[in-house]
C-alpha cells in the first residue's frame, strides 16, 4: 500500500464512512442508495448522450460536436449528484475509487472491451483540474477517475492537455457562459505528439457532463492532431427544455450526422 492508500485508511479510521445520501455508516454509498442509482437508458442521443433523447436532439443539434460521441454511467440526480458533490466540495478523495468501481462497467462496455472492433479506444486521458480547485482539495476527481476507469479495462493511460487560463466555476453557469469560460482555456501538453504517436482513439473522461462545453473545447484540441476524440463521464444532466446553439460554439459541420455512437449498453 502506498503513502496515499495509508493516508486515506487513517482517515477511514479517525472519520468512519458514511453514505453521502443517507448517512448510514460503512460505506460513502450503501447498497440501499447504489440501487437507486439512474443508468443511462438505451434511448438516449448518439452523438451526445442525453438520456431518453432522439438523435440528434435538442442539446446538440446545431452543435458542431469536435467528439465522436458521448457515453456516461449514470444520470445526475439523486445517489450520483452526492457522490459528486461529496467527492469535490468536500475534498473526499476516497469517493473517487467508489465512483470508478461503480462506473467501470458501463465504462468497459462503451469502450467495447474485450469485443473485436473496427476503431478500438486506444489511450485514456482526462479534463485537467482547475488550479485553485485542485489545490483546495489536493487532487483532480477528472484524473482519478480516468485513470482508475483505464486500469479496470486494461488500457493505458495518460495526461495530455494543460489550462491556459483558469477562469471562474463552471457550476451555476448557462451555457453561453460555460462555454465563454472555457474558450481557449486548453492545451495540448509539450509531450502529447510522443503519447500519441499512431493513436488514434482517444477518451477524455469527466466527472460529469453538464452542458459538455468543456469537454468539447478539450476534445476540439485533440482534433488538431487528427485524434478521433470521445468522451465518458461517470453522470450526466438530463434536460427536459430545448436547448440552443451556444453563442461560442461554431457552426456545425456536414460530418455530425454520420458519427459513431459511444454509449454504454444498459
Amino acid at each position: 500500500m502506498d503513502a496515499r492508500g495509508l493516508l486515506d485508511g487513517l482517515l477511514d479510521l479517525l472519520f468512519p464512512r458514511r453514505c453521502v445520501a443517507c448517512r448510514t455508516p460503512g460505506a460513502w454509498l450503501c447498497a440501499d442508495c447504489a440501487a437507486q442509482l439512474t443508468p443511462v437508458p438505451e434511448r438516449r442521443c448518439r452523438l451526445c448522450g442525453a438520456p431518453g433523447a432522439p438523435t440528434p436532439c435538442p442539446e446538440c443539434e446545431g452543435r458542431d460536436l469536435a467528439f465522436s460521441g458521448a457515453a456516461t454511467a449514470f444520470v445526475y440526480e439523486g445517489p450520483a449528484r452526492a457522490l459528486v458533490t461529496a467527492c469535490k466540495f468536500r475534498a473526499l478523495r476516497s469517493i473517487a475509487a467508489e465512483m470508478t468501481a461503480l462506473a467501470a462497467p458501463a465504462f468497459a462496455a462503451a469502450c467495447g472491451a474485450g469485443q473485436s472492433a473496427a476503431a478500438p479506444v486506444e489511450l485514456v486521458t482526462w479534463v485537467p483540474g482547475h488550479r485553485d480547485r485542485s489545490l483546495e482539495r489536493g487532487f483532480n476527481q477528472a484524473e482519478l477517475l480516468g485513470r482508475g476507469l483505464a486500469r479496470s479495462a486494461g488500457l493505458p493511460a495518460a495526461p495530455l492537455f494543460v489550462r491556459t487560463h483558469h477562469g471562474a466555476r463552471q457550476s451555476g453557469l448557462d451555457r453561453d457562459a460555460r462555454a465563454a469560460n472555457v474558450a481557449g482555456a486548453f492545451a495540448l501538453r509539450e509531450d502529447a505528439s510522443r503519447v500519441l504517436r499512431n493513436l488514434k482513439r482517444v477518451v477524455i473522461v469527466d466527472d460529469v457532463y453538464t452542458t459538455g462545453e468543456t469537454l468539447n473545447h478539450c476534445a476540439r484540441v485533440l482534433g488538431q492532431i487528427e485524434t478521433d476524440p470521445l468522451v465518458f463521464t461517470f453522470a450526466r444532466t438530463a434536460r427536459a427544455s430545448r436547448a440552443r446553439p451556444s453563442r461560442n460554439t461554431p457552426a456545425p459541420s456536414r460530418a455530425a450526422s454520420s458519427r459513431a455512437s459511444f454509449t454504454p449498453q444498459p
